[in-house]
């Protein structure tokens, strides 16, 4: 409609126009390339949605056609950051078990609406003409983008709380050989407790259900009577009892107030255990944490703790 009846040049007006739109997606591709690390995908996410409608508007406001392949590009600009930012903030937002169905939901979406679109476009065409139809239509994406803004800026203080508690986990090294989809797994599972200075996180002989990584402060790790080493930020303890069915082999005292990050059986062994090639790795890493915190009983064999 904008090539033919508004712009007046043709059919090779509309491969000219939509040309525009993919020239400016291989070019924002290049740059949101970048983006990838950012911290504030949702409101790259917001302004990509309004790009998508904010150029329609621009055309029916100047309607040459210069304008209207400069400003179309832009769609092709707005488009890339939708999918880099909206495909990104779901992918590490959604819980893992309902990933697949909510990329159905909203690919299902997408078809349901260009099909609405289809319908509506020439209705609102009809009753206040091409240049009206691209101000109103246009508009639309824009407002949206507007009104969810705070809400998306949310999501990226989500996404910046997960980040903290990915590289919280990196730094333990049975966790070093996981892939990083598999410790944003991890850290979406993280439950936070706090032990004050002198409470035992768990006793020797307790039944171990979570594995905790120490977020701020130090811990005394005691084996038969003794203590056998003291950990700190990035460390963490309580895998042997998970990984080996077995009771607990040390007591885990707290030295100062600890503030712990947790992670019950069922998110930590599907995770560690569940890949092949990062479960061989993650097997090398905790046999070298048993070594290194294994006190000696009296007759000199280790006791591994944890």
């Amino acid at each position: 409609m904008v090539a033919i009846e508004l712009l007046g040049t043709g059919e090779p007006g509309v491969g000219a126009l939509m040309t525009a739109v993919g020239v400016g997606a291989v070019l924002a591709s290049l740059f949101a390339s970048f983006l990838v690390g950012t911290r504030r995908l949702g409101a790259w996410f917001a302004i990509g949605v309004a790009l998508w409608g904010l150029p329609l508007a621009l055309v029916g406001v100047f309607p040459q056609q210069a304008a209207a392949l400069f400003l179309l590009a832009f769609i092709g600009v707005g488009n890339a950051l939708i999918d880099l930012a909206g495909f990104t903030l779901l992918g590490r937002l959604a819980p893992d078990e309902v990933l697949a169905r909510v990329f159905g939901v909203l690919e299902s979406m997408v078809a349901v609406f260009i099909g609405i679109g289809a319908v509506v476009a020439p209705a609102v065409i009809g009753w206040i003409g091409v240049q009206g139809a691209l101000v109103a239509i246009g508009l639309v994406c824009p407002v949206l983008a507007v009104a969810a803004w705070r809400r998306l800026r949310a999501l990226d203080t989500t996404v910046h709380a997960l980040d903290a508690d990915v590289a919280l986990l990196q730094r333990v090294p049975m966790f070093a050989t996981l892939p990083l989809p598999s410790i944003e797994q991890l850290a979406r599972g993280l439950e936070t407790a706090e032990v004050p200075a002198g409470r035992a996180v768990f006793t020797q002989g307790d039944v171990g259900d979570r594995y905790y990584v120490i977020e701020s402060g130090e811990a005394e790790v005691v084996g038969d009577g003794r203590v056998v080493t003291t950990l700190g930020p990035g460390e963490g303890f309580g895998e042997i009892a998970l990984l080996r069915r077995t009771r607990r082999t040390a007591t885990v005292l707290a030295r100062t107030p600890l503030l712990l990050r947790a992670l019950t059986a069922e998110h930590f062994l599907p995770v560690v255990l569940g890949y092949t090639a990062s479960a061989r790795e993650a097997a090398v890493a905790v046999d070298s944490e048993l070594d290194r915190f294994s006190p000696k009983d009296p007759s000199g064999e280790s006791a591994n703790p944890s």
